[in-house]
């Protein structure tokens, strides 16, 4: 599904790609393009929102990711994933297609 409503425990958030995995698993993955670090942070916040957000609701049964695009800190890329969101480059979607098939 893309860019589709995902519930939440308040009001359901907005997730940009929502895939079933293996099992009764979701991934629930957000797209954010950033051409500055400053951007970036309001960027990584959003999806850290949203991934609180959905780990609140429906538990260990969502795996958050985030494709990442442009320049965003460091900082912020060690935020998402200390936050547990798997994090991947639109530059190289192999990797991406290496984890998901981990999982499915």
């Amino acid at each position: 599904m893309h860019k589709t409503r995902f519930a939440t425990k308040t009001r359901p958030k907005e997730v940009d790609i929502a895939c079933g995995l293996k099992g009764t698993y979701v991934l629930a993955m957000e797209c954010k393009v950033t051409n500055d670090e400053t951007n970036s942070l309001k960027r990584v916040n959003d999806v850290l929102n949203k991934a609180t957000a959905w780990h609140d609701h429906w538990g260990s049964f969502v795996r958050t990711a985030a494709l990442l695009e442009g320049v965003l800190a460091p900082k912020d890329v060690q935020r998402l994933t200390d936050a547990d969101v798997a994090v991947f480059w639109s530059h190289d979607l192999n990797t991406f297609r290496a984890w998901l098939a981990t999982l499915v």
